[in-house]
């Protein structure tokens, strides 16, 4: 049953992940051209999360205790795609659509993420946890060559709304595999007693700073590097066609570095990707200081490869905890530190950036490289997969 459920869920994720890559380097850009302000950005993501701290463990618990918690899931998916067509419908002159525009992307990220988390790291097998991340990563990989591509060239060519309603056209298919999975829901809910008592466990508070620097670095280096790029090098079709293709070149060695997590030494070939991805970080910081287009392509290469590489098996570390460890103990911790991680790096760039120059996106990704190296607390677990 697990495989056939793992086989479903690459359906889903593949088309899932068509709209949501279009969506990550269209929407920041999108809500700064509405709002002419970068704190703006900053400020829709702190909104949401408030939210989203609120809902998303009462909404799991009643997943769990329906008994039919891929419903949830696809309600999920059917919030997000109303959330993409009233973006759509949002414009300069109709500016008030972003309203339930966030509504709905809060109860779709209520609904769908956490029960997401708990869907996979239940059906994968921590001994293969490597090859199945991989395969992932693979999904991820395509439709990110293909989505960027086409979500930049239609924002330039046609308008950022025909992009949301195309994003929310493969979220609708996306729900389809969802309705299919076979997973039995947890026996049991969590109020304020339980996740107390399961935050003070020792073998996820040693894994704890990975995700709390993880949500720093989502904002200090994901979203300041496309508002850099969109505002002081070049144009939404332009991003959509430098990330495609880069990402595309890095598809070669993604199931080498997958296979890599099911051998010895993780902790050693973990630190190195860790390096070199927070060394990608500062070359992303060196183009505001040549802002050569042969230059940008160069380091976007170099960062996309060294990404892809250290998502992978950082995501292997994360799945194998989850479902050596618990599910869904694993996935309430890594939540809740990722919400409190993001929570606070928005408000500090929301609150920056109404008295910073623009310029300063150049600075914050640097300060975001620095926080990559939170990751390496993972290896002080490695014993747990053992």
């Amino acid at each position: 049953m697990k495989q056939r459920n793992l086989r479903l869920f690459y359906i889903h994720e593949a088309l899932f992940q068509f709209g949501d890559t279009m969506l990550i380097i269209v929407l920041p850009i999108f809500i700064y051209k509405l709002f002419h302000s970068i704190s703006a950005v900053f400020a829709f993501t702190f909104i949401w999360n408030v939210f989203y701290a609120i809902l998303f463990i009462p909404i799991f618990n009643i997943a769990m205790k329906s008994g039919k918690p891929k419903y949830f899931m696809a309600m999920g998916m059917v919030f997000y795609v109303m959330s993409l067509w009233f973006f759509g419908q949002t414009t300069t002159d109709n500016i008030r659509m972003i309203i339930p525009a966030t509504i709905f992307m809060t109860l779709y990220i209520s609904f769908y993420w956490m029960i997401r988390h708990w869907f996979f790291a239940s059906n994968t097998d921590y001994q293969k946890i490597g090859k199945q991340m991989s395969w992932l990563a693979i999904i991820k990989i395509v439709t990110g060559f293909i989505a960027p591509i086409i979500g930049g060239w239609v924002s330039f060519s046609v308008s950022f709304n025909a992009t949301f309603v195309l994003g929310s056209i493969a979220g609708l298919l996306s729900l389809f595999p969802i309705l299919f999975f076979r997973a039995p829901a947890h026996d049991g809910t969590y109020g304020f007693k339980e996740i107390r008592a399961m935050l003070k466990k020792p073998e996820l508070k040693a894994i704890r700073p990975a995700h709390f620097w993880e949500g720093f670095t989502q904002h200090f280096i994901s979203n300041a590097w496309i508002l850099a790029f969109a505002l002081f090098i070049g144009n939404i079709k332009e991003l959509g066609i430098l990330v495609g293709v880069t990402t595309l070149v890095a598809t070669l060695l993604t199931r080498l570095s997958g296979h890599w997590f099911d051998k010895r030494k993780r902790t050693v070939i973990f630190s190195r990707l860790t390096f070199i991805r927070s060394l990608g970080a500062v070359l992303y910081a060196s183009v505001g200081f040549y802002p050569s287009l042969i230059y940008v392509w160069g380091v976007q290469l170099f960062n996309r490869f060294a990404e892809t590489m250290h998502q992978t098996f950082a995501d292997s570390y994360l799945y194998a905890y989850g479902s050596k460890i618990h599910p869904v103990h694993f996935n309430l911790n890594r939540e809740i530190y990722l919400t409190i991680a993001r929570l606070i790096s928005s408000a500090i760039l929301t609150i920056a950036f109404l008295f910073l120059p623009d310029t300063y996106l150049w600075i914050t990704i640097a300060v975001g490289a620095f926080m990559l190296m939170g990751w390496l607390t993972l290896r002080r677990s490695d014993h747990l997969l053992g």
